[in-house]
């Protein structure tokens, strides 16, 4: 969160994956950084012990989320 924090405030979009039980946190850790309108992607939890592939189509399927909060502002 640090270094997506230290990022956007230079004015380079970011984005930050994490699994959806730690997505309040990553709100939090935005707002601590002044960044209320950053938005974190959530995926679903857990990534621990799944094959490659797995970890795949759960990216895949965030894919476009990750476009908005990257693209979009607020």
């Amino acid at each position: 969160m640090h270094d997506a924090m230290t990022l956007e405030g230079k004015g380079i979009p970011t984005v930050v994956i994490c699994t959806n039980p730690f997505l309040n946190s990553a709100h939090v850790h935005a707002r601590t950084f002044g960044q209320t309108d950053f938005r974190p992607v959530g995926i679903p939890h857990p990534l621990g012990g799944l094959k490659p592939e797995a970890v795949k189509e759960r990216a895949e399927s965030i894919l476009d989320e990750i476009v908005a909060a990257l693209t979009q502002e607020g």
